[in-house]
């Protein structure tokens, strides 16, 4: 008999892998619990031969830490054309991302403290999350479980310049500007939805149950939106900048 967590991936895998949306109500028969979310998450990943470049590490509306994998196929670096979603808009979000330089192993029974998370980050770095679930998100319904198993809606990510001199920085008061088409659309300091880019890499650092492997040298984990999440279904260019970290930059090019 298919587990839960394993039917939930098989119905998942095709709209992953051709980045079209589901039909509205095609899960509603799934009710996983959150690690049948997170086994449905690594069957998911697993069935699409994919390699895991991050993590996108936050927490749920219910205060619980949460991760999704970012895909190495997925990911581009500053400069590139990324294709929009095919039957939807694209949510653009300007973010902190921390890459790793060792492995934060899980530790139970003895927490990381923000120090320890810090001598493993090699390097801060200004990035663009691209959301585009594929079945819903918690704002519009969708079960925190079944978002989780849907990668948390990540679509790609773009990385920018970065700074390995980051422990100077205040994290938390950087100046953040996003200019679409070259028009200013964000200008603010802050605007972090934890008030710290920190805080959700130290809780899922303490939290990780993920079947993926967690969190390995060489990956980058985002830390949350430092823009308003933005929704965009036109082919633009994309220019941003945190303060002291670096800049991103990329064009949404018609989807096929």
């Amino acid at each position: 008999m298919t587990s839960p967590s394993a039917a939930l991936a098989a119905a998942l895998v095709p709209a992953l892998r051709s980045g079209h949306a589901l039909p509205a109500g095609a899960l509603d028969a799934f009710r996983p619990t959150t690690a049948e979310g997170y086994a449905a998450q690594g069957a998911a990943v697993h069935a699409l031969g994919a390699t895991v470049g991050g993590w996108k590490v936050g927490f749920g509306a219910d205060g619980s830490s949460t991760a999704a994998p970012m895909l190495a196929g997925w990911m581009r670096k500053t400069g590139a054309s990324v294709p929009l979603p095919p039957d939807r808009p694209a949510i653009l979000e300007i973010e902190i991302a921390f890459r790793l330089a060792r492995d934060l192993p899980p530790r139970p029974g003895k927490p990381y403290t923000q120090e320890e998370v810090a001598a493993a980050v090699g390097a801060a770095v200004c990035g663009a999350e691209i959301i585009a679930a594929r079945a819903g998100m918690p704002s519009t319904g969708a079960p925190l479980p079944r978002f989780i198993a849907d990668l948390q809606g990540n679509a790609g990510y773009v990385t920018g310049s970065e700074t390995a001199h980051f422990a100077r920085l205040d994290l938390k008061a950087c100046r953040i500007t996003l200019d679409i088409d070259g028009d200013r659309t964000h200008d603010a300091v802050g605007g972090h939805p934890q008030g710290d880019p920190w805080k959700p890499i130290v809780a899922w650092a303490n939290a990780q149950c993920d079947t993926l492997g967690g969190l390995k040298a060489g990956q980058l984990v985002t830390t949350g939106s430092l823009s308003k999440p933005l929704p965009l279904e036109r082919p633009c260019r994309v220019s941003a900048r945190v303060e002291g970290v670096g800049e991103v930059a990329f064009a949404f090019v018609a989807g096929k």
